[in-house]
């Protein structure tokens, strides 16, 4: 996995620890692109990169791997903002940085211009959908783009109800733990294994704790009171 300045390079860190590379903007796509070519098309590799950074200087990689009949996969992850600098807009927010309405890039059609036909849009908040899209994408011989789309959660400031937690269901099996949300945390009970607490003030009910929990010990509410 690689990537480059941004708010995901904090994937680089525990529990997620899921990026591999960081040099500067834009530089997981030649990197991806690099490792691709070094070590066939076999080799599994994915770059990451934010949709202002993509503007700012990922686009030529992507070209280069179009050209150069890559084979990698490249995610971008819209935001809509630049989020690691404050939130400024860019052009593909179609708001130029007076606030005035400028004409948004359109990243779905400037993939497909530059020549990559394997292009797929989802909410990273279907975990579902997302893991098919990748898992679609990474399999596929052709270069292909993920587009992983939703407002940034500091820019939009939407909150939903947080999940129900059934403490008897729970195995604490640690996978809500594992998803990296600052509004889980362990809790040490001298247990076998930490359970998860849910800050109620910090989290903002996007429910991936309840898409990866295996015992649906983690409901959103409306699910529970179905129950």
């Amino acid at each position: 996995m690689t990537g480059d300045i941004g708010c995901y390079t904090l994937g680089a860190l525990p529990p997620l620890a899921s990026l591999h590379t960081c040099l500067c903007m834009g530089a997981g796509i030649g990197q991806v692109h690099g490792m691709q070519k070094v070590r066939g098309t076999d080799a599994r590799a994915v770059a990451v990169i934010g949709d202002s950074t993509f503007v700012h200087s990922g686009i030529t990689g992507l070209v280069n791997i179009a050209y150069n009949n890559g084979g990698s996969t490249v995610v971008i992850l819209d935001n809509g903002t630049t989020a690691m600098t404050g939130g400024q807009p860019h052009p593909g927010t179609g708001m130029t940085l007076s606030g005035e309405p400028g004409r948004r890039l359109d990243f779905e059609a400037l993939v497909r211009a530059v020549g990559i036909e394997n292009v797929a849009v989802v909410d990273p908040y279907d975990l579902e959908a997302t893991e098919e899209a990748l898992r679609q994408a990474i399999e596929s011989p052709e270069p292909a783009v993920v587009i992983a789309r939703r407002q940034c959660v500091l820019l939009s400031r939407e909150r939903e109800s947080p999940p129900e937690f059934d403490l008897e269901a729970c195995t604490r099996c640690g996978r809500c733990i594992s998803i990296g949300c600052p509004a889980i945390s362990a809790v040490d009970d001298g247990g076998d294994r930490p359970f998860p607490q849910i800050d109620e003030e910090m989290c903002t009910g996007c429910m991936l704790c309840a898409q990866v929990c295996p015992v649906g010990a983690l409901k959103a509410p409306a699910e529970q009171g179905e129950a």
